[in-house]
C-alpha cells in the first residue's frame, strides 16, 4: 500500500481554513472588535493643538475655513470646517526673582513661533469606546494633521466633545493669554 504525504499547498489550506473558523468564532463571542455598536452620530468639536508653529501670518486658520485632517496617516475626507481659533506667542518660563514661581515670557529668541488652539467641527459615530470619525476612532494624545491651500501642520488632539444643538456660535480669539476653555 502507497501513503499519501501532505504537500504544502495542503498544509497551507489547513491552516487557512483553521483561521478562518477561530476568526468567525471570536466575532460571534464579540471579542473580534467587528461588531461594535453604534450609540449615536452627534456632531463634535476636535481641538488641536499645535505648538510652536513659526509663521507671521497669525490669521492661517480662520473660522468658517475648511481643513482636512490627516488621523494615522489616513486622509479623513471630506474636510472640516474650523469653528474656533485661539492663539499666542509661544512662551518660555523663568524662574521668578524670587524663586518662588515660573513667569511665562514671549520668547525672544523665537518671535515668529506660535501656539494655536484649532477646533473642527465633524460628523462622528459615538461607539462604547470612543467616537468614530469615518472609520478613523479618534481619542486625546493622538497626532493628528491639519491641510489647507497654505498649510500643513502636525498637533495633537486635546478635546473632543459632543456639540449640544443649542451651544452658541464661537467666535476667534487672538492675542493675550490662552482663555481657558469653557465646558
Amino acid at each position: 500500500m502507497k501513503s499519501r504525504r501532505l504537500n504544502i499547498l495542503d498544509y497551507s489550506i489547513c491552516v487557512v481554513t483553521l483561521l478562518c473558523l477561530l476568526g468567525f468564532g471570536l466575532a460571534r463571542a464579540g471579542k473580534a472588535g467587528v461588531n461594535q455598536e453604534i450609540e449615536g452620530s452627534p456632531k463634535v468639536d476636535i481641538e488641536v493643538f499645535i505648538t510652536g508653529l513659526k509663521t507671521k501670518d497669525l490669521d492661517l486658520f480662520k473660522v468658517g475655513d475648511k481643513s482636512s485632517i490627516t488621523i494615522r496617516n489616513n486622509p479623513v475626507t471630506p474636510p472640516m470646517t474650523i469653528v474656533k481659533v485661539e492663539h499666542q506667542q509661544k512662551q518660555v518660563a523663568f524662574l521668578s526673582p524670587d524663586g518662588k514661581k515660573a513667569v511665562a515670557f514671549p520668547d525672544p529668541a523665537n518671535s515668529i513661533a506660535h501656539d494655536f488652539l484649532v477646533t473642527v467641527e465633524a460628523d462622528a459615530d459615538k461607539a462604547s469606546d470612543g467616537f468614530v470619525i469615518r472609520g478613523q476612532k479618534i481619542k486625546l494624545g493622538n497626532q493628528i494633521e491639519l491641510e489647507a491651500f497654505k498649510y500643513r501642520v502636525q498637533g495633537v488632539v486635546v478635546d473632543i466633545r459632543a456639540v449640544s444643538a443649542t451651544s452658541p456660535a464661537p467666535a476667534a480669539t487672538t492675542g493675550g493669554a490662552t482663555p481657558s476653555p469653557s465646558k
